[in-house]
């Protein structure tokens, strides 16, 4: 005799299946697009090789979503492997895995640019790689700061000083909100050159760091990854409890979300109806 949750759980396999965009069969074939970062080749090679390790999302049924995230005006494409199985009388247990590998390779050219542009400080950033380690994103890059007066118009008026620094950030993610939230850990700056020494010692590289630090906090804040549903799957309610980042290889970014969705048989009529008017299931009169 099959369980009531055991055939739910069959059920929603099914559906992911004849869904546009979604998969039967959650094993990964590793990433094949073109690298979009200014990565070292060899380490996009092995990143793009990569297959997710289906014990990141093990169930009684996995299915695989296909979508896209925006990051700036650039959608970027992402995989959701996920596993379900009985967690309880109304809900089914899920453990995802987020592919966030062309994220982690488009980010370096959709992200390199002004940080912040005020009439007092100018900060650019150049990212030149983004890598996974353990359970943290570890960012390279450089940053031009530029110091003025504002003058009467609220303008950058006379420049004061400037300086660039290279630059290592570390962060990580967490869920909250039902979505992977990424924030800074640190970030560590070396000054470049006599003018870099210039900067230690009046303390403007404690004054960039700062900067770079309230200002990327806030685009990260305002930036979270928020893994899709199908489309009228949000009816779910689907409850992430926790996760974060996590490598898929060594230097490859993917995210872990751990939780459950809805099953009540209230859940599922209205999940059904509304399949049944998108055309996706089709009953007998």
């Amino acid at each position: 005799m099959v369980s009531c949750r055991k055939f739910l759980a069959i059920v929603f396999g099914f559906l992911f299946a004849v869904l546009p965009g979604c998969g039967g069969n959650a094993q990964d074939q590793g990433n094949k697009k073109g690298a979009l970062g200014q990565s070292d080749a060899v380490s996009v090679s092995a990143i793009q090789a990569a297959v997710v390790d289906p014990r990141t999302y093990a169930g009684r049924i996995q299915v695989k979503l296909d979508s896209a995230i925006p990051l700036r005006d650039t959608s970027v494409p992402i995989s959701v492997y996920a596993g379900l199985e009985e967690a309880g009388p109304t809900r089914l247990r899920l453990r995802a895995f987020v592919d966030l590998r062309d994220l982690q390779l488009m980010a370096p050219d959709i992200l390199t640019g002004p940080l912040e542009e005020s009439c007092n400080r100018q900060i650019y950033l150049e990212i030149k790689e983004i890598a996974a380690q353990g359970d943290t994103v570890r960012v390279k890059g450089a940053t031009r700061a530029q110091f003025s007066r504002c003058n009467r118009n609220q303008e950058p008026g006379l420049r004061y000083f400037g300086a660039t620094v290279d630059a290592v950030a570390v962060g990580k993610a967490e869920v909250k909100d039902q979505c992977l939230f990424f924030s800074l850990l640190e970030v560590e700056l070396d000054p470049q050159g006599i003018v870099g020494g210039a900067a230690n010692l009046f303390g403007i590289t404690n004054r960039i760091r700062a900067a770079v630090l309230e200002k990327a906090g806030e685009f990260l804040a305002a930036n979270p990854v928020c893994p899709p549903l199908p489309e009228g799957f949000s009816v779910l309610n689907p409850n992430y409890e926790s996760g974060g980042t996590r490598e898929i290889v060594p230097g490859a970014m993917g995210g872990a979300i751990v939780g459950s969705v809805d099953v009540s048989a209230e859940t599922l009529v209205t999940l059904l109806a509304g399949l049944q008017e998108r055309g996706v299931l089709e009953f007998a009169e």
